[in-house]
């Protein structure tokens, strides 16, 4: 594994996918299913939400494309990042192919 992209990844993809499922779950409290419902959110405050979700999602693909290099594979395999942590299991089960033959 190629280390540098190897820390990159972690930099990017930790923080994308805690943004992502926290903004997930403040947006499924917060505005789609209140615990009161007789209190109304701001208008502002589904679109923050959802846009902090856009964010964390782009994040994490970013850090899954440093994730699939450091693996040896072509950046685009990040792409998977789309499909959260199914693809984040995806690239996980790939085998490296930077490891040198003993």
């Amino acid at each position: 594994m190629i280390a540098a992209y190897s820390r990159k990844s972690l930099a990017l993809g930790i923080p994308g996918l805690v943004l992502q499922i926290g903004c997930y779950y403040l947006l499924s409290n917060l505005v789609i299913f209140p615990k009161n419902p007789n209190t109304v959110p701001h208008a502002t405050t589904g679109v923050l939400l959802e846009l902090g979700m856009f964010a964390g999602n782009i994040l994490f693909i970013i850090g899954l494309c440093f994730y699939a290099k450091s693996k040896g594979y072509s950046g685009l395999w990040g792409l998977l990042g789309v499909f959260s942590c199914i693809g984040l299991l995806i690239l996980a089960i790939l085998p490296d192919t930077t490891k040198s033959p003993q």
